[in-house]
């Protein structure tokens, strides 16, 4: 294993954006043998490029999908800048895989450039309909639709022409599929608008002009402007800030905040919207409840929603389902905040964004998600905003082809353990030319990804196969794959050797054999990549998978098959080796699991930082694993704690900052009970 190294000075233009919550991270564990241990997932959940406005879709092939709009790492003219759209899926709520950017501006002839705002997809009859808001090239807005035979595209544009508009303030559409098969789509703001979709997704009919539609239109108008009463209201004593002003309102502006609240916000003393809703509404159905769930209260936006017994109002505002708080008491760091909900696996989810990934703010936000509980009468409680993110609702399988995108979350070993907001990690790159087949790239020394809740059964891994590329040179090492169990700082179970292929585009299967003693239960697993420090790009990482070791064939219910007598001769069968061999190979088989003791354990360092202390020795003959034992007392008579790894390094954690601790490390055979001679002792005073 190639020692780290510290204090690596990153290439400037690696994107300061990924992130690790070290506070919440689990503790190094024991190995179990079975057992689902709870997983926290992280927020946000995609940490190394800014994403906004989420749209969940649970999709008919068992995966919950959201598509995303994308901050550009660099604003125009200080706002939104915004091009594509991407997408990430996962089976457990905890592991994403990044499918890329599955359509861009680009993909609509009549539309502007930066103006890829807040989308939503939805599947039907086997195709899959991104509506999208974008400024047509006239400069107004206008709702677009691309569809495709995928979730992850691509996505084409049907008709060629906005599906909706272009007009004043037509974004953020929202589309749902009742239960007699109509589709409704929503959008607007501050005003809010419906059009009941044709069962082709892509039209609709704009004669309709009765219940409420004019030229196939539905309008629900919310601004100022619409009650004209209002032009000489004040908030002098407070009047419109109190919300008093609605006992005054008229009858059309009463129903208005019915449904949608009371308005309180104030813009030079008048009344800047009179109900709660700001933008970015969510439609959806829900045991015969319908929600319709925004954007509300102004800057910094917060999510509240009205309830309603039919799919087009009129509404009832129920309340407050996401503050403008975190649980730590700060701002979000968004001014916006736009959602989307999903039930999941019998979960209830609401997804949103912040702006707390490293460097982020208004115009740099991230998706993050909360899970979320429903009353008996439909109503939802409200929920907190956190850091940790949800529990996992599954494992993840290890022995079918695992994307290398797929993640918790990435960072560098090289980040200060204070570093909430980590400023390393990898970057993700399409494979080829297909946007939405990705691969982990901008690898360099000591960067890591976390994957977690991944159930290596009772019957263990016996292998472990990456695929790479790299430009190290054909046949030449590109670097490692250090695989770790429950932390960085826990077992390595082994370590890949990156070989590298003709180039950087040629992918190789690197692979190596395990212990499938050692690798059993569920655990988070670390995947640290080391190699040559002053590279950028170590190599690009594909997939990876294991090999699940042999699982006994069950005992038929009949009855055992009776085993054959000495007395009875078997059948001849000239592929099979004579029986005569079997008392050979059941000596050889018992000569095999003699122990072999392993050596002494020699070259012990100790360096103490930040009330740590960092233990490292050479690698020692027949040893399976090290035992590192550490206490205040020099005689190891008293307060003797011990850490045990497969590597040739360990961390001691939480010691008292001033105090001389004496350490000694010895190593055990695969056995696990044979240890070797001790190594020296040595003390170290933690700083």
């Amino acid at each position: 294993m190639n020692e780290r190294k510290k204090n690596m000075t990153k290439n400037i233009f690696k994107k300061c954006i990924c992130f690790v919550l070290c506070g919440t991270m689990a503790s190094a564990l024991a190995f179990t043998t079975g057992g689902v241990k709870e997983a926290k997932a992280v927020n946000p959940i995609v940490q190394d490029v800014y994403t906004a406005d989420p749209a969940p879709m649970t999709c008919s092939d068992g995966r919950l999908y959201v598509y995303t709009s994308h901050d550009e790492d660099e604003t125009l003219n200080g706002f939104f800048t915004m091009n594509d759209w991407k997408c990430y899926s996962t089976t457990d709520m905890v592991n994403w895989t990044d499918h890329g950017t599955v359509l861009s501006y680009h993909e609509f002839e009549w539309a502007k450039e930066n103006s890829s705002w807040a989308c939503q997809c939805i599947e039907r009859n086997g195709k899959f309909y991104m509506n999208v808001p974008i400024n047509a090239k006239n400069g107004q807005t206008a709702i677009g639709v691309a569809v495709a035979d995928s979730p992850t595209g691509p996505f084409v544009d049907p008709i060629g022409e906005p599906l909706i508009g272009p007009a004043p303030n037509y974004i953020d559409p929202t589309v749902w599929i009742d239960s007699d098969g109509q589709a409704y789509l929503y959008w607007g703001n501050p005003d809010l608008f419906c059009v009941k979709l044709n069962e082709d997704m892509i039209s609709y009919d704009k004669d309709l002009n009765e219940d409420g539609f004019v030229n196939g239109i539905k309008t629900w108008n919310l601004e100022t402007r619409d009650f004209p009463e209002l032009s000489s209201v004040t908030d002098d004593n407070k009047y419109i800030s109190s919300g008093e002003y609605a006992n005054d309102a008229s009858d059309e502006l009463k129903d208005a905040q019915s449904q949608f609240g009371v308005g309180i916000r104030v813009d030079n003393k008048k009344v800047r919207r009179p109900t709660l809703y700001e933008e970015r509404p969510w439609f959806y159905g829900r045991n015969g409840h319908y929600y319709m769930v925004y954007a509300a209260n102004g800057i910094p936006e917060r999510i509240d929603y009205s309830m309603s017994d039919s799919p087009l109002g009129p509404w009832e505002y129920k309340g407050v389902i996401l503050d403008e708080k975190m649980e730590d008491n700060d701002g979000t760091g968004s001014f916006t905040n736009h959602s989307g909900v999903v039930d999941y696996k019998g979960h209830s989810y609401i997804f949103y964004h912040t702006g707390r990934l490293n460097d982020g703010h208004g115009y740099h936000r991230s998706v993050a998600i909360e899970e979320i509980t429903y009353n008996d009468d439909g109503t939802i409680e409200t929920a907190p905003m956190t850091n940790n993110g949800v529990d996992a609702v599954d494992t993840l399988n290890p022995f079918e082809r695992v994307e290398a995108e797929t993640i918790e979350y990435s960072n560098s070993l090289k980040a200060s353990d204070k570093d909430r907001l980590g400023k390393y990690g990898v970057e993700k790159e399409p494979v080829a030319d297909t946007p939405s087949d990705v691969c982990l790239t901008d690898i360099q020394n000591e960067d890591y990804v976390c994957v977690r809740n991944v159930d290596f059964t009772q019957w263990g891994a016996v292998s472990f196969t990456a695929s790479c590329a790299s430009d190290a040179g054909n046949g030449k090492s590109a670097g490692k794959i250090e695989l770790y169990l429950d932390s960085t700082d826990g077992d390595c179970i082994g370590e890949c050797d990156v070989v590298a292929g003709a180039d950087d585009k040629t992918f190789v299967e690197n692979k190596i054999e395990l212990d499938k003693n050692v690798v059993k239960g569920t655990h988070d697993l670390y995947l640290v990549f080391t190699g040559d420090d002053s590279k950028d790009n170590l190599f690009r990482f594909d997939y990876w998978k294991f090999t699940q070791g042999p699982v006994p064939t069950a005992t038929p219910t009949q009855g055992p098959v009776p085993t054959a007598t000495p007395t009875q001769a078997p059948a001849a069968n000239p592929t099979q080796a004579p029986a005569a061999q079997a008392p050979v190979q059941t000596k050889d088989k018992a000569a095999d699991t003699s122990v072999s003791v392993p050596g002494k354990v020699k070259s012990i360092k100790a360096v103490s930082k930040k009330k740590k202390i960092t233990v490292k020795w050479k690698k020692t003959k027949n040893a399976k694993g090290y035992r590192v034992r550490y206490t205040l007392d020099k005689k190891f008579k008293k307060g003797v704690k011990s850490i045990k790894t497969r590597k040739t390094r360990a961390v001691i954690k939480k010691l008292k900052k001033g105090k001389t601790y004496f350490i000694k490390v010895d190593a055990f055979a695969a056995d696990k009970k044979t240890y070797g001679k001790v190594s020296s002792v040595v003390k170290v005073k933690v700083k």
